[in-house]
């Protein structure tokens, strides 16, 4: 996952928190949050504020992804006893 996180760097993100659940990055221009998921496939998972305001994005999206890791993300009720972190996952 090294090389993806080096890209997200190169592209105006700085690495803010590292879990084994997740990589939080931050954009350095609009501080815009963004979650990188070890999966096999590249997950990118976003805040569903940005994505619900554009219609294509969320089009786009393989679906909701809930994770106690999302901190920077809202909460809705889902399976669990209470709410949870979600956001709009992408799959590359």
């Amino acid at each position: 996952m090294g090389n993806v996180q080096n890209t997200f760097g190169l592209s105006n993100f700085k690495t803010m928190k590292e879990t084994s659940k997740a990589v939080e990055f931050k954009n350095i221009v609009n501080d815009e949050v963004i979650y990188l998921l070890p999966n096999k496939e590249i997950t990118i998972v976003l805040n569903p504020k940005t994505v619900e305001e554009n219609k294509e994005l969320k089009q786009k999206s393989t679906g909701l992804n809930h994770n106690t890791s999302f901190l920077e993300f809202p909460k809705r009720e889902h399976t669990g006893n209470g709410p949870i972190c979600y956001g709009y996952a992408y799959k590359f």
